[in-house]
């Protein structure tokens, strides 16, 4: 939440936002040192990529009611 633009009826607390310093953004701020997780974003591309394939394959094999069979025993 910004206080840019508000007006602020105590004086005192006018005067410590006025002079608190603002955060530093830019090229000089220090990055995260968490790394990111590429390879558990490729893993999960790649699973969602094999069992689109095999929807795919079974849709074309058997028609939708397989994956409909499919879905209603893994729900049940």
């Amino acid at each position: 939440m910004s206080t840019i633009g508000t007006q602020i009826r105590n004086s005192r607390i006018g005067r410590l936002l006025r002079s608190a310093p603002a955060p530093r953004t830019g090229e000089g701020t220090e990055p995260s040192a968490a790394p990111t997780p590429y390879l558990l974003l490729w893993s999960t591309g790649a699973v969602a990529c094999v069992l689109a394939v095999i929807a795919f394959a079974l849709w074309g094999r058997n028609g939708a009611a397989t994956l409909l069979d499919m879905i209603v025993a893994l729900c049940t």
